[in-house]
């Protein structure tokens, strides 16, 4: 383990209280670090939101807070710099952009095992057969309870077995329009270690029919977030094949966190208030136009199928 992680890395037998919050002092120091990389990056991100649809500006819908096109301009230092494929800091826009809508609420989420349980039974069929979830951007659009959340993940009595995976402490969730072509995105940015450079970003296709199919595209294509063995089996027309091989990356791995945590029957209270509910940060309006406010301290929401 490197010395930046040391300290924040759940041991065996803690419990969720622990885990829960080491994870917020995880996300927190992750924000710490953005703003030793980026030391303007927040207050440039907020200022391009701000100027959202204003003349001659992008526009882009609500429930993303900053298009990844916003985080590259920061992470490149803008026109006429470019990133390329090697270039160390490609990661580092989807580090930026989840941690900057992250920040917004700072909201920290944990699935108590009824939660977990009815979406890992319905996905996986076995232990390595999982089921081809079904997507859809309203699902995930609708049902976020907010712009980015952090997920917290057991360490022990873990819900499936990740292979040649490293089981990851836990996921920032949020939602991507590609500015390039419109396209809807989930951006899963997994925190694999406690470190910055453990923060690894994966995409989801959402305008793609399944998330086998969205894989398949990806795998295909030039993003390189699934494994690159995988680029061989672009072409494979065996759906099973297909799936027994993707069902090794993370994305079909932690997927039934990221169905709990979007499920319309899953109860979302907050911890030390059960009464209540996550919401997404709302801007305040000024005369100078809309304002973001970071909240101070990061909250813990668990969600339960029974509810409070």
């Amino acid at each position: 383990m490197s010395k930046s992680g040391r300290g924040l890395i759940p041991q065996a037998g803690d419990g969720a209280e622990t885990l829960v919050a080491l994870a917020m002092k995880r996300a927190t120091r992750y924000l710490s670090q953005v703003r030793k990389r980026y030391p303007e990056g927040f207050t440039q991100l907020n200022r391009m939101v701000r100027q959202k649809g204003a003349a001659g500006m992008p526009d882009w819908p609500d429930w993303c807070w900053a298009p990844l096109g916003a985080s590259y301009a920061v992470v490149s230092g803008g026109d006429p710099n470019r990133l390329t494929a090697d270039d160390s800091r490609t990661a580092d826009m989807g580090r930026l952009g989840a941690l900057a809508a992250w920040r917004l609420t700072k909201g920290v989420y944990w699935l108590e095992p009824d939660a977990a349980d009815v979406h890992v039974s319905r996905l996986w069929r076995a232990p390595n057969v999982p089921v081809d979830p079904k997507l859809g951007a309203e699902r995930f659009v609708d049902n976020l309870p907010q712009h980015c959340v952090y997920v917290a993940l057991p360490q022990s009595n873990r819900p499936l077995e990740a292979g040649v995976l490293h089981w990851p402490l836990g996921l920032f969730i949020h939602l991507e329009h590609d500015a390039s072509n419109a396209r809807p995105e989930l951006r899963i940015l997994v925190d694999t270690d406690g470190t910055w450079e453990g923060l690894e970003p994966h995409p989801v296709l959402l305008d793609r029919p399944t998330l086998l199919a969205s894989s398949r595209e990806l795998a295909a294509g030039a993003m390189g977030t699934l494994l690159q063995s995988l680029r061989s089996l672009s072409h494979v027309d065996d759906s099973e094949e297909l799936l027994a091989e993707l069902s090794k990356t993370v994305p079909f791995q932690v997927w039934p966190a990221i169905e709990a945590v979007t499920d319309q029957g899953v109860v979302i209270g907050r911890w030390d208030m059960p009464g209540e509910r996550s919401e997404r940060a709302q801007p305040i309006m000024g005369n100078d136009g809309p304002r973001w406010e970071p909240t101070n301290e990061p909250t813990r929401w668990p969600n339960s199928v029974r509810g409070s």
